[in-house]
């Protein structure tokens, strides 16, 4: 299920109701849960749902590592190897040899001809019912490798045959790349492809390769491995702040002013981004924006919340928020505000460093790629008025021809009717002629007088007026397309749904790119949700692509990086 990169689509605390069903729910499920252990996991006012574009939910405390699953929304909830490895025997479990274990890491169901029997037989599986939580452990480690659902009742698990369990979150997929990228002891990171046994079972959060440090060789191929996969959650200009050194005794206040400042100095700079919601400007401003070699955890501040961090800045009146429905929201900055000078001067030679490198990241894709922006041609075909010279000159109606092999195609007509030559002051008008640059189908005027000669600018210009334009647009990747009409550029528009900031595109087939793949693409890119609409009208089949918050700046970088198609093409409103 979390093989592949997901995006987040919303986010949200829970309620005292919901949480109290919920941690119901747990304690059923889970009976070596006890009611303190849960309220201590998913304590009132922190306990946080987050929904995904995989139907998934997810379930938190504050910005932690998620805890809890529900797999398709219905209810079927399943703790995290993050959590499991805090307890590993709430679960029934199904023992593997170890090198079954490279099968499962790979995606692959559990195979029941892969599972241990228990010394007492069968019977020590305990009883199995289909759609059963379970675990899987291997053989000498007492840490969990993956947690799904079994697909077999009683009757067949005797049988050990088959396909006997639906994997749903396994070691190294993205959901344990989220959670921190723990490793509970040397047996998951010994060996690339397969988890060994090892008998340590001290691990507690915090204390395994994870965030800042330096990951098992096993870790780092699974972070390479998936990294095409994972969802990027800022900007380049952003990213490339991690490249500020930071002080070695800086603290996570520190560092959270730091990022602060970044935010609103690098990739928050146009006021049309506000508002922006707590969770955003934390996680793809912020975070982002965090000198190399840093972890930064608000958590472990001294405000234990975003959202008590926003409103310290908010007392020093540095910012005015809005609260709606429990999500905080930054909608205005006063950038001129003593305490963003303070922060300036306090942090100056590593902001320095990390302006300058942000302007060379920012400048540097277009030049390594060499990406040459898109050519526009505009093109002519005729109408029904002008078929009979294009025949007589031996063009099909529907040829596209640029403006001057239209001009010419008029000028060899003149010259083979004999009507005049170019460069001569007129042409003569024949009966041809008149009908086709002249006179309209249906009646005339009873008392009509119809030219005898023109100049060549007039019937140019008679000509432009019977001929149908298309624009011939060429981009880099994607090769030349044509459409019917004039050129038009990428129009991006910010607005607000209901709550919410989103960026919405149009005009993206004339520029040769589908709209769903390229949504497909953004949501994971930039780590938000995207929807496809479709066009007002019904003579048209294009479709608009909406991106969740105002992302244009990102949005424009992507087109450049990857297409080479710079402003000059984009209108944003």
């Amino acid at each position: 299920m979390f093989k592949k990169g997901y995006a987040a689509q919303g986010q949200n605390l829970l309620s005292k109701k919901d949480l109290k069903a919920l941690k119901g729910q747990l304690g059923e499920l889970y009976a070596g849960l006890d009611a303190k252990t849960i309220d201590a996991l998913l304590p009132e006012g922190q306990a946080k749902l987050t929904k995904l574009d995989n139907r998934c939910l997810l379930y938190s405390c504050g910005d932690g590592a998620p805890l809890f699953f529900d797999a398709e929304g219905r209810g079927e909830l399943y703790p995290t190897l993050h959590t499991l490895w805090q307890y590993p025997n709430i679960m029934l479990e199904l023992t593997i040899h170890p090198p079954v274990s490279k099968f499962v890491l790979n995606g692959a169901d559990l195979m029941l001809p892969g599972v241990l029997v228990p010394a007492n037989g069968v019977v020590g599986f305990g009883t199995v019912t289909k759609g059963q939580p379970r675990c899987i452990k291997i053989e000498g480690n007492p840490y969990p490798i993956a947690i799904g659902k079994m697909l077999v009742n009683q009757t067949q698990m005797e049988k050990l045959k088959g396909k006997g369990m639906e994997v749903l979150h396994v070691f190294k997929d993205q959901l344990w790349l989220e959670s921190g990228k723990a490793v509970p002891n040397a047996g998951f990171a010994e060996k690339e492809d397969e988890i060994v046994p090892c008998d340590d079972s001290s691990w507690k959060p915090g204390s395994s390769a994870q965030g800042d440090s330096t990951p098992a060789p096993a870790v780092a191929a699974a972070e390479e491995d998936n990294s095409g996969a994972q969802t990027s959650s800022a900007s380049s200009a952003a990213a490339a702040t991690g490249s500020g050194k930071a002080a070695a005794d800086w603290t996570q206040d520190d560092l959270l002013d730091f990022t602060f400042l970044q935010a609103f100095k690098l990739t928050l700079t146009d006021d049309k981004a506000l508002p922006i919601e707590a969770s955003e400007l934390y996680e793809k401003h912020m975070k982002p924006a965090k000198p190399e070699g840093t972890t930064l955890d608000v958590k472990k501040s001294s405000h234990k919340q975003i959202g008590k961090f926003l409103n310290a800045m908010r007392k020093a009146k540095a910012i005015e928020v809005v609260e709606k429905k429990g999500v905080i929201s930054v909608a205005k900055v006063d950038r001129g505000h003593k305490l963003f000078s303070q922060l300036a001067e306090k942090f100056a030679s590593e902001s320095a460093a990390a302006s300058a490198a942000a302007t060379s990241a920012a400048e540097e894709p277009a030049v390594a790629a060499g990406l040459r922006a898109p050519t526009i041609t505009a093109m002519w075909k005729p109408s029904h008025y002008l078929e009979a010279i294009w025949k007589a000159m031996g063009k099909r109606k529907d040829d596209l021809l640029t403006w001057d092999d239209a001009k010419a195609v008029l000028a060899s007509y003149v010259e083979k009717e004999s009507l005049g030559k170019k460069g001569e002051r007129s042409v003569k008008l024949s009966e041809d002629l008149l009908t086709a640059l002249y006179k309209t189908a249906g009646g005339q005027k009873k008392d009509q007088v119809w030219p005898e000669e023109a100049s060549w600018d007039e019937l140019e210009e008679k000509m432009e007026e019977r001929l149908q334009q298309h624009t011939c647009v060429d981009v880099v990747g994607i090769g030349a397309i044509t459409r019917k009409g004039g050129p038009v550029n990428i129009q991006i528009s910010l607005s607000r749904k209901g709550a919410h900031n989103v960026t919405r595109i149009v005009n993206l087939e004339a520029y040769g790119l589908d709209p769903e793949a390229m949504g497909d693409e953004l949501k994971k890119k930039l780590n938000c949700t995207a929807l496809i609409e479709d066009m007002p009208g019904k003579n048209t089949k294009d479709k608009m692509l909406q991106l969740q918050g105002h992302v244009d700046q990102d949005f424009a970088r992507y087109l450049e990086q990857r297409y080479g198609i710079t402003k000059k093409f984009l209108e944003i409103k």
